[in-house]
């Protein structure tokens, strides 16, 4: 079966609350950036996790229906044929931490904070929207720490294009622990939950993302997907899968 054909009757079957029943009695719905992709690894008893994710989507942008990646369009039609009875996942913020705040920031003459406050508004304006159409629950995933290294080189597409922020890795991750820890509280107090993965992969020590978390190769910027992939299944499985309250409708 080619690729596009599998994966149109694997939405079909995930809208489908009789299979859906006997394979995932609940269903989580994982929309993000290229980063979502890793909820193919994430392995939850009694939990189906049906990833959609759109390369270069950001917590900025998603309001925007002009937006480059199109993830305002691309995502409200995906929401449009989700089911009430299913969960929604975002997993958004390692774009704008990583390039998008420092970029701004230095192109309408604003500061990284200022920024950083119209992205985490941006991104909460658009939960609390989601909380509003009546899924099961809105669960929010902690953005990942950024894996480029400071280099004159940079490697890989991603780094190249990244290449004219001049933040360190040091100063880019503690802008991402920033974002997750000022995300939460909002989370928190719209009674949405905050799934934390990102603690599991810092390092203590240096400050910086854990290298058992990097690829092998430095030209792909995502985690690797093994370790990545058991870190969430275990988190999530702590942090909202345990808590009845947090899966009720």
């Amino acid at each position: 079966m080619q690729r596009g054909a599998r994966r149109r009757v694997l939405d079909w079957a995930f809208n489908q609350r009789m299979i859906a029943r006997v394979l995932g009695p609940e269903c989580v719905l994982c929309l993000g950036d290229s980063h979502v992709g890793i909820f193919r690894r994430v392995r939850v008893p009694g939990v189906w996790f049906r990833q959609y994710s759109i390369g270069g989507a950001t917590a900025s942008g998603i309001l925007n229906p002009s937006n480059q990646s199109e993830s305002f369009r691309l995502f409200t039609a995906r929401l449009a044929r989700a089911r009430p009875w299913q969960h929604v996942l975002l997993m958004l913020g390692e774009v704008d931490c990583g390039f998008l705040i420092w970029h701004r920031a230095n192109r309408h003459n604003l500061t990284v904070d200022e920024q950083l406050e119209l992205t985490l508004d941006s991104y909460t304006t658009f939960i609390s929207r989601l909380l509003g159409q009546g899924f099961k629950s809105v669960i929010v995933m902690s953005t990942p720490l950024p894996t480029i290294d400071d280099s004159p080189e940079p490697i890989g597409e991603v780094a190249s294009l990244r290449r004219a922020v001049t933040a360190t890795k040091a100063e880019r991750t503690a802008l991402t622990l920033r974002f997750n820890a000022e995300l939460q509280k909002r989370c928190e107090k719209m009674g949405v939950a905050f799934i934390d993965a990102t603690s599991g992969h810092l390092d203590p020590e240096t400050g910086l993302v854990d290298r058992h978390f990097l690829r092998a190769s430095a030209r792909n910027h995502h985690l690797a997907p093994g370790p990545y992939g058991d870190l969430i299944s275990a988190e999530f499985s702590r942090q909202w899968f345990d808590k009845p309250d947090a899966r009720a409708a």
